[in-house]
C-alpha cells in the first residue's frame, strides 16, 4: 500500500505557496519524488527541470462524452476487502483518472494537484510514447527493427549495446550490467539519474550528461535476447535513435507524429538533461485527456479521426506477439512481478495473451489501460508514495476488470 502521508491535506496543499515558500514546503532537485512533496511536484515538473515543449493539434479534437458516475463502483481488492472506486482513488494517492468506453469519456476524477489541464508527469508511459513514434519511423522505412543499435549510434560501440539489435533494444531483451535499483543512492542507477538531471550532482563531481552515461553501460556476460531485462537507459538510446534517424529532436517530432496528429489540447513536455537529451524513459509531462486521446488512438488500430497514425502493422504486432518464453527469464531471477501470462513487445506490456490488452506503466501509480476487444481506455496519474507498490497495482488490477464488467453489461 502507499506510505502513509506525514502531512495532511491541507499542509500538501501549501508546498511552494509564498514568495519564497517556508523551507518545509519547498521543493528541490534532492527531494521531488518524496512522499508528499511528489504530490506538487509531479504536476509542476517544468518548475523544476529544463523541459523541452510539445505542441497540441492547431485545431484540437473534442472528446466526445457519455458520463457516468462510477465513484461508487464496488470490487474486491487485491487482499479480498470490499472497496469503492473514488475511495480506492483517494486512498492510493490518485491526481488523475478517467475512462473511455467506444471513444467517448465515461470518467475522470481529479485529486491533489490533479486537473483536466495540467501535465503530470508519467514516468516510464513515456517509453511506451516512444514506442509509438518508433513505430511511425519504422513505417516510414527510416528504422530497421533487424538492425544493430551502432549502424545509427556508432558511439556506443564499446558499450553494453555492442552487438544487439533495435529489437532486442525494444523488448528489453539487452544483456547489460545495469542494475533497476529505485533506492539506490550511490551506485550506477543513482549515477543515471543525476546524469539525467534528476538528482543534484555531488559537490567535487562532474555530469557528463545522459548519453556520455550510455556510451558506458555496463556489459554483461550473457547473451543479448536470452532473458527479459528491464533497464530504463534502454529506452534513452531507443530516443537517442529517433532523433538521429528522425533529423529533429524528440519533442519536435513527437508533436509532429503523435501529439498533434491525435488532437492534443494541451502542450506536453519532456524533461532534459543539462545537455538537451530528452528523458525517454520516464520523463513526459501530459494531460490526462490527451493521453486518452494517444491510448485511444492505439486501441483503434493507431487510427484517430479517420487518419491512420501509427501503422497498424506496428500496433497489431504489439497486440499478436505470443511467446512468452524470455519474457518469464528475468535477469534477476525472480520471475514477473506481474503478468505470469503475459509478455513484453516494443516498451508496451501484455497482461494476458489470450486477451488484446496492452498496457504501460510507470513508477509511483502510473498507468495506461488498452483493451481493444472491450473498447475501454483507462489512465491513471499518481503521486504514490512508494515507488513500486505492488498491493496497490494488484489492486487496480481488479478496479480494471470491475469497470470493464460494468461497463459492457
Amino acid at each position: 500500500m502507499p506510505i502513509d502521508n506525514s502531512r495532511d491535506k491541507d499542509d500538501i496543499m501549501k508546498m511552494m505557496q509564498g514568495f519564497p515558500p517556508a523551507a518545509n514546503h519547498q521543493v528541490l532537485l534532492a527531494n521531488w519524488r518524496e512522499p508528499d512533496i511528489a504530490r506538487w511536484s509531479f504536476n509542476h515538473l517544468r518548475q523544476l527541470l529544463p523541459t523541452a515543449p510539445m505542441h497540441p493539434a492547431s485545431s484540437p479534437t473534442a472528446l466526445a462524452t457519455a458520463r457516468q458516475n462510477l465513484d461508487d463502483l464496488s470490487f474486491l481488492d487485491a487482499r479480498g476487502d470490499r472497496q469503492q472506486l473514488g475511495a480506492f482513488l483517494a486512498a492510493s494517492q490518485s491526481d488523475c483518472f478517467a475512462v473511455m468506453k467506444d471513444g467517448k469519456l465515461v470518467y475522470d476524477w481529479f485529486g491533489g494537484f490533479g486537473a483536466p489541464d495540467r501535465q503530470h508527469i508519467v514516468f516510464s508511459i513515456t517509453k511506451s510514447m516512444a514506442s509509438l513514434l518508433a513505430g511511425v519511423l519504422v513505417g516510414a522505412g527510416v528504422i530497421d527493427v533487424q538492425r544493430q543499435i551502432t549502424d545509427y549510434l556508432p558511439e556506443l560501440g564499446h558499450s553494453a549495446y555492442a552487438g544487439a539489435t533495435m529489437r532486442h533494444l525494444l523488448d528489453m531483451q539487452i544483456a547489460s550490467g545495469f542494475r533497476e535499483d529505485y533506492l539506490d543512492t550511490d551506485g550506477v542507477f543513482m549515477a543515471y539519474r543525476r546524469a539525467s538531471a534528476w538528482n543534484p550532482i555531488e559537490e567535487g563531481d562532474r555530469n557528463d550528461g545522459l548519453r556520455d552515461f550510455l556510451t558506458k553501460m555496463p556489459v554483461s556476460d550473457a547473451a543479448h535476447g536470452t532473458r527479459h531485462h528491464y533497464c530504463s537507459p534502454h529506452s534513452d538510446v531507443l530516443g537517442w535513435v529517433i532523433e538521429r534517424s528522425g533529423g529533429a529532436s524528440f519533442a519536435e517530432l513527437f508533436s509532429r507524429h503523435i501529439l498533434a496528429p491525435c488532437g492534443a489540447v494541451h502542450e506536453a513536455y519532456i524533461s532534459l538533461d543539462t545537455f538537451g537529451a530528452p528523458r525517454v524513459s520516464g520523463g513526459l509531462c501530459i494531460t490526462i485527456h490527451d493521453l486518452l486521446r494517444i491510448g485511444q488512438m492505439v486501441c483503434d488500430g493507431g487510427c484517430f479521426a479517420g487518419q491512420q497514425i501509427v501503422p497498424q502493422s506496428w500496433i497489431d504486432d504489439i497486440y499478436h506477439q505470443h511467446d512468452n518464453h524470455i519474457w518469464l527469464q528475468q535477469q534477476d531471477g525472480q520471475g514477473p512481478r506481474l503478468f505470469v501470462n503475459g509478455n513484453y513487445r516494443s516498451q508496451w506490456y501484455r497482461p494476458d495473451q489470450n486477451r488484446q490488452i496492452a498496457c504501460a506503466i510507470g513508477i509511483h501509480g502510473q498507468w495506461l489501460w488498452i483493451d481493444r476487444a472491450a473498447g475501454l481506455v483507462v489512465v491513471k496519474m499518481a503521486s504514490n508514495g512508494t515507488v513500486v507498490d505492488t498491493d496497490t497495482d494488484r489492486t487496480f488490477l481488479k478496479c480494471i476488470d470491475a469497470i470493464t464488467k460494468s461497463l459492457i453489461l
